[in-house]
């Protein structure tokens, strides 16, 4: 009995995780696909990244935006923060996460 209850406990976590990081992906895919257009050229202006491979839209609100570009060759990656100042989406900050360089 006592292992039947350690089961369920660790399918039970299981499932949780599997479920939460599923539902992480399908808002990130959401969010791209509904807003990603705005900032498709944006990391032109603000990295120095020359061509990148995908971006995603991380997250949005109608002030600030979080967005992840990955480099041509998958060569780096950063997440630019955006706000919008005067009805224009204007970078105000940057994190690398990854770069091969």
């Amino acid at each position: 009995m006592n292992k039947l209850k350690i089961t369920i406990f660790i399918l039970f976590v299981l499932i949780l995780f599997i479920a939460f990081w599923g539902l992480s992906i399908l808002k990130c895919e959401i969010l791209t696909y509904l807003y990603g257009e705005q900032f498709a050229q944006m990391y032109r202006e603000y990295t120095m990244i020359d061509d990148i491979d995908y971006f995603k839209v991380l997250n949005y609100s109608k002030d600030s935006a979080r967005v992840y570009y990955v480099g041509s060759e998958r060569s780096s990656g950063s997440v630019l923060r955006f706000c919008k100042e005067n009805g224009n989406w204007r970078n105000r900050g940057w994190n690398v996460i990854w770069s091969t360089s």
